[in-house]
C-alpha cells in the first residue's frame, strides 16, 4: 500500500471549524473491506475492497462524495454507490463502480481531508477521555447517570472498562435528562475492546432514535470486534473494526475496517469538546504516526 503525504492542512477549534469533517458517515484511516452497506458518504484514506453499497441512504458529504477514497479501488472490488453520490478518488481504479446519477472525479485532496477529519476526531476523542464520570454501571447491566452541564447541554458521562459488561444478559442505557451521553471505553491493557451479544443491548441502547446522541469513545484500543446492533456514534481513530454482525447506527471513525455488516445514519449531533487546532510540530507528527499506521495495515 502507498504512503500518504505527511503534511496536514488542519483549522480545528470546532465541531463547525474543519469544514465537512462531521458530515462523514464512514471515516478510516487506512484500509477498508466492505461486503455490506453504509447508509451516508465515506471518507477512506487507503485501499478500499469488497463488493458493498455506499450511500444507499443519502449523501453526506458537503462535496457531493458518495465514497472518497485516498487510496486505490483494489482489483476485483465492486462498488454501488447510490443517490447521485460521486467517487473521489485519488488512486488507480482497479475494480468496478456503478453510478446511479454520480460520477468519477479524480481529486487529489482526498488526503488532506482524510488527515484533518482524523486529527480533528482524535482531539474530540482525547478530550472526551479525560472527561469526569457522572454516571454508573450496576450489576443489572444498567447505565445510569446524573448529567453535568457541558456546552449548554446535559451530558451524561461514562468511563467503563472493556471487561466491565462480561457476563451480562443486557446493557440497558437510561437516557433520563441527558442531551448526549458520552461512553468512554478502555481496554484492559490489551487493545482489545469486544462489543459482542451477550450483552444484548437494550432501552436505550436498542431504540435507533437515540443514535444521534450517543458516542461511543474507544480511545486506546487497537481491535474492535462487534456483532451487536450497535446504535451511536463509535470513535477510534488508532482501531482496526471488525463489524461482523448486527450493524452500526452512528458515526464512524477508526483506523481501518472490516465491514460484514451495514453502518446506518444517523450522524453524530450531540456534545462535541472545543478542539483547539494543534501546533505545526503537533501536526507532522500526527501526519506521521497516520502514515506509519497506514503501511501497517
Amino acid at each position: 500500500m502507498r504512503t500518504l503525504p505527511i503534511a496536514l492542512a488542519i483549522a480545528a477549534s470546532s465541531a463547525t471549524a474543519v469544514a465537512g469533517v462531521t458530515d462523514w458517515n464512514l471515516i478510516s484511516a487506512g484500509d477498508v473491506y466492505n461486503t455490506s452497506e453504509v447508509s451516508g458518504s465515506s471518507l477512506i484514506g487507503g485501499t478500499l475492497s469488497g463488493s458493498a453499497s455506499w450511500s444507499i441512504a443519502q449523501v453526506t458529504a458537503a462535496n457531493g462524495a458518495g465514497v472518497a477514497v485516498a487510496g486505490d479501488i483494489a482489483p476485483g472490488a465492486q462498488l454501488n454507490i447510490n443517490n447521485s453520490g460521486n467517487l473521489h478518488l485519488s488512486g488507480a481504479q482497479n475494480g468496478m463502480v456503478s453510478y446511479n446519477g454520480g460520477s468519477f472525479l479524480a481529486d487529489g485532496t482526498v488526503d488532506n481531508m482524510v488527515n484533518s477529519a482524523i486529527s480533528f476526531w482524535s482531539g474530540v476523542s482525547d478530550n472526551l477521555a479525560t472527561l469526569a464520570s457522572n454516571g454508573t454501571l450496576d450489576n443489572g447491566g444498567n447505565l445510569n447517570a446524573t448529567p453535568t452541564m457541558l456546552g449548554g447541554q446535559n451530558v451524561a458521562v461514562y468511563n467503563l472498562m472493556d471487561t466491565d459488561w462480561q457476563g451480562m444478559g443486557q446493557l440497558n442505557l437510561n437516557i433520563g435528562l441527558a442531551d448526549s451521553i458520552i461512553i468512554n471505553v478502555f481496554d484492559n491493557g490489551d487493545g482489545q475492546v469486544t462489543l459482542n451479544a451477550p450483552p444484548n443491548f437494550v432501552g436505550g441502547l436498542a431504540n435507533s432514535a437515540n443514535s444521534s446522541k450517543i458516542l461511543w469513545n474507544i480511545r486506546g484500543a487497537t481491535n474492535i470486534d462487534v456483532n451487536n446492533n450497535f446504535n451511536g456514534a463509535l470513535i477510534a481513530p488508532d482501531a482496526h473494526l471488525n463489524l461482523l454482525g448486527g450493524g452500526i447506527n452512528g458515526t464512524v471513525v477508526v483506523g481501518s475496517a472490516d465491514l460484514r455488516a451495514e453502518v446506518r445514519l444517523d450522524l453524530y449531533q450531540g456534545y462535541l469538546p472545543s478542539v483547539p487546532a494543534p501546533s505545526a510540530a503537533t501536526a507532522l507528527g500526527l501526519g506521521g504516526l497516520i502514515a506509519t499506521r497506514r503501511r501497517r495495515r
